[in-house]
């Protein structure tokens, strides 16, 4: 720790005050921290102004409208050195940011935003409608444009401080891509003056935080904003530690070496409870782990069997058994989080655990005991899912077994259509029910004749369900997870859980369904 606040100290006596410093190709720089305490206050709590944050997931790419994409690990350093027009909250909900207002019209094709004014870049030139209209513009052409900015037209700028933005065709969820990592708003000047490679290396944005060095496979520096239009940081400085191992981590922070541990399990946070000097926190994600079975080959092409796969799982005993209790059984492929979520009372058909039915259907079915495989990442949550399964299964005379492989080789199959059966944790930036579309999308030539023999009729229910509104997107979405549910396509699981651990000598500090954090957010007590 003495040596990371070192470096801060000696990093910040020598940084240029412009947010446009050059950079190599895995070192960045920009504005200057401020003065560091010692470790040895640090450490203690007395005065101290800069917050560590251990992680094993590296941001690297500070740009997420940039041809080179973005991760969610990036969105550690996207979240606070960008504001969004809308900011996404810990539980999914939206609240303003850079748009204090917003309108939709009747049809749902245009959105008028009214910005805030007198926002400055970190650069100290003010946010207006034309760095809206670049953002949206520019991402939209990027890796993820289509993913995020989903049936995003065209930007008009009707004033300095308004823009109307056009969709194709109404989409329910634009305004949670307006609020995520691809919304931050970036600072078209800037981006004119250095280009791609270089805002990626050198970001600047409107946020609380302002963005000092990258250093590859050691730590990320942030400062706080002193101009910020919002509530000002409470703390100085925030470290982003790269730390592989999670034992590291924990120990870390028991210790006081590292104040925030990022995602641990919860099985790490309930060893926590005993300790006074670390809290947790843990709230639903936007993740749902679902087992997806295949029906052009091996074992699952027969109904009666995958029949008798989705009446024999437990699910309760997954919630109980990996995460604590603390989780959500799901009946549907979507999180009770998501926009459009939809329940029995909506007239979802549910499938009960039921051991003597699913032994009925495997008796109907041509199974003749051979292997039935769960294809998970090894080491992780889902293969402790597969191992309760696999139980379950056997119970009722299936043999099944668990294929835990690395994860190029476990997502490979799902992109390749090569798997039997297939644990994933599908994660939805956009928290809606629109993440559905994911496993039965129609679009993706790798995948050939392996799709579900009703994925036709599923695409178009789902895709028709993207520009419907209310009570009529929620009747379609009702009509294709029920047809899933009749052909067994897939057994939804649990809600993922998203787990945040810190000293307790910190305030502010929540999960985030997405995974974000807002260090403007955190204080030291």
């Amino acid at each position: 720790m003495k040596k990371i606040l070192a470096l801060l100290l000696a990093t910040v006596m020598v940084l240029s005050l412009c947010a446009c410093g050059s950079g190599t190709d895995n070192t960045a720089s920009a504005a200057p921290a401020g003065k560091t305490d010692s470790a040895a206050s640090a450490q203690s709590g007395a005065g101290k102004d800069t917050a560590i944050l251990a992680t094993s997931d590296e941001p690297y790419r500070f740009f997420a409208q940039s041809k080179q994409s973005c991760s969610g690990a990036d969105n550690l350093v996207l979240s606070n050195v960008y504001d969004c027009l809308l900011r996404l909250e810990a539980d999914g909900t939206l609240t303003p940011a850079l748009a204090e207002t917003y309108e939709v019209s009747d049809d749902g094709l245009e959105y008028t935003f009214h910005l805030r004014k007198g926002v400055k870049f970190h650069n100290g030139q003010e946010m207006t409608a034309e760095d809206v209209k670049f953002t949206y513009d520019y991402g939209f052409e990027g890796p993820i444009g289509t993913a995020l900015f989903v049936n995003y037209k065209q930007c008009d700028i009707i004033d300095d401080y308004t823009v109307k933005m056009t969709l194709s065709s109404p989409y329910a969820a634009f305004p949670y891509g307006v609020a995520s990592r691809l919304g931050g708003i970036a600072c078209k000047a800037y981006f004119d003056e250095v280009g791609d490679d270089e805002y990626v290396k050198n970001p600047i944005g409107t946020g609380p935080y302002k963005f000092v060095e990258w250093v590859s496979g050691d730590h990320t520096t942030l400062t706080a904003n002193e101009d910020y239009w919002g509530t000002k940081p409470s703390i100085q400085n925030i470290i982003i530690q790269i730390v592989a191992d999670t034992n590291t981590q924990v120990l870390g922070l028991q210790n006081g070496d590292y104040d925030v541990v990022r995602n641990p399990s919860i099985d790490v946070c309930t060893r926590l409870d005993g300790n006074a000097d670390v809290a947790w926190d843990s709230t639903l994600s936007t993740g749902r782990i679902t087992l997806y079975l295949n029906d052009w080959t091996g074992a699952c092409k027969d109904i009666n069997f995958r029949k008798a796969v989705q009446a024999g799982i437990d699910k309760q005993m997954i919630n109980d058994g990996v995460y604590a209790g603390r989780s959500e059984v799901l009946n549907v492929d979507m999180c009770s989080n998501y926009l459009s979520f939809v329940t029995e009372a909506d007239g979802v058909k549910v499938v009960p655990y039921d051991q003597e039915a699913a032994k009925e259907y495997l008796s109907k079915s041509s199974y003749n005991g051979e292997e039935f495989a769960l294809s998970v990442p090894s080491g992780s949550a889902l293969e402790s899912v597969a191992k309760i399964i696999q139980a379950q299964l056997m119970e009722i005379g299936i043999n099944c077994t668990v294929k835990a492989t690395d994860y190029p080789t476990y997502s490979g199959e799902w992109k390749d259509r090569t798997y039997e059966a297939y644990i994933l944790n599908n994660l939805c930036s956009l928290v809606d029910a629109d993440g559905m579309y994911t496993g039965h999308r129609l679009d993706r030539e790798a995948w050939e004749n392996r799709v579900f023999q009703r994925d036709g009729e599923i695409s178009e229910i789902l895709l028709k369900a993207r520009a419907a509104q209310g009570d009529a997107r929620k009747a379609l979405y009702v009509e294709a997870c029920n047809i899933v549910t009749e052909e067994a396509y897939d057994v939804p699981l649990v809600n993922d859980l998203a787990t945040i651990a810190y000293r307790s000598n910190m305030s502010g500090v929540k999960a985030h369904c997405l995974g974000n954090m807002y260090f403007g957010d955190w204080s030291f007590n």
